[in-house]
């Protein structure tokens, strides 16, 4: 069983047989071929390097999965868009029993009742030194920063992941997932992201995050045609203030990021089963803006958040061959908005599914408020990534 400490990321492998914990040494192209038996506290809940761990991640395997954008890109809403879905899904609850971990319990409940609210989730903003109190010979108490041995990222404030256990109750195994929120700030270029970011380094699932308003002209097309409300939404300058130009360095950042941290070549694609890589077009409530004939294939209709829930569901597929099928159409639609972001990963990330998704269902007020939370085809990357993970298929 892999075990991730989520605070210094140090893995362990359990050998059951002996009652063993062992380390994981990384070798070359990403292997995990010479492992060192390992002191490992069990009663108090520490790694070998002394950080406290969430009890759950010794009970069942943990998938650390990273969600990467711009600032802005709608990152945070959809990670707890996400996991509202696979809690309150009817679909995924005959399949899958999904509990939050008591030490992200705080968290989770914050953000889950801000949306719920319709209240915006405030920006995730970069990470910041971690200070300490430290004593000088003169007997002045200054600031000082943190350091720990052997961390590339020594002195920096820890992003704190939300932990989900997921039950298959079709197999009676489990997993931990670790929802874990990037600021786009983090990626500006591979050593900030080498700091800052060290989970990516980690996932088993690496989502890029593209709002549907990456390309310029297609924004100004949007604000033509858009509604009142819209138009509010669409003159908010940070709101849609990611480029193409960005994004695509930031795409490139994070594959050289992976490869030199996995010692991977850099050459060679980046494939499953080390990692899944999936591309979420964000905001596509406001797709509907745009007169296209694949947009009425991906997109929530252009009444989704006036239309009663009743009337389309949640936008969900559940189906795995519907979900390619629309993944296929929306890449499509990638390569007619905004080419350059498809090219970027399919050099890094060949086998890239793409999903369309509206973490809230409408566009954000001027005072931060939203008319409505009812989110759109969020369920669907849950779908996916699940059955993904072989950790909760039934054992041969």
């Amino acid at each position: 069983m892999r075990t991730v400490c989520l605070n210094c990321l140090t893995e362990f492998t359990y050998d059951r047989e002996h009652n063993r914990w062992y380390t994981v040494i990384r070798q070359r192209n990403s292997g995990h071929a010479k492992q060192i038996e390992t002191y490992f506290d069990k009663l108090n809940l520490r790694c070998p390097r002394g950080c406290e761990l969430d009890p759950v991640t010794l009970d069942h395997p943990t998938k650390v999965i990273g969600f990467v954008g711009e600032s802005a890109s709608s990152k945070s809403h959809l990670i707890v868009s996400m996991i509202h879905s696979m809690m309150n899904d009817p679909n995924l609850a005959s399949r899958y029993s999904f509990i939050v971990s008591p030490k992200s319990a705080s968290l989770w409940t914050q953000l889950e009742a801000r949306l719920l609210d319709r209240r915006a989730l405030d920006a995730t903003g970069p990470r910041r030194m971690s200070m300490d109190m430290t004593q000088r010979s003169d007997g002045i108490t200054v600031q000082a920063q943190r350091q720990t041995q052997g961390h590339v990222w020594a002195g920096l404030e820890q992003r704190k992941p939300i932990l989900v256990t997921a039950y298959s109750l079709h197999s009676a195994r489990a997993v931990n997932l670790a929802f874990i929120d990037v600021a786009g700030e983090d990626i500006a270029d591979g050593a900030v992201a080498a700091r800052v970011s060290p989970h990516l380094t980690v996932a088993d699932f690496l989502w890029f995050v593209v709002p549907s308003t990456l390309n310029k002209q297609y924004l100004a097309l949007m604000r033509e045609h858009a509604d009142a409300d819209d138009q509010e939404s669409l003159t908010n300058a940070v709101e849609h203030s990611q480029t193409v130009g960005r994004t695509t360095l930031m795409i490139d950042q994070i594959a050289k990021l992976w490869r030199a941290a996995n010692s991977f070549p850099i050459d060679r694609q980046i494939e499953p089963p080390r990692v899944h890589v999936s591309t979420i077009i964000a905001k596509t409530d406001l797709l509907s803006l745009i007169p296209l004939p694949e947009v009425n294939m991906v997109a929530p209709p252009a009444d989704w958040a006036d239309s009663p829930v009743s009337a389309n569901g949640a936008g969900n597929s559940y189906d795995p061959a519907q979900i390619m099928h629309r993944g296929e159409i929306t890449r499509g639609l990638v390569r007619r908005l905004f080419p350059a972001v498809d090219s970027a990963l399919s050099i890094h990330f060949p086998w890239n599914m793409y999903f369309p998704v509206s973490a809230v269902g409408c566009g954000k007020r001027g005072d931060g408020t939203y008319p409505v939370f009812k989110p759109y085809g969020a369920a669907d990357p849950v779908v996916y990534m699940l059955d993904m993970i072989e950790d909760l298929r039934v054992r041969a």
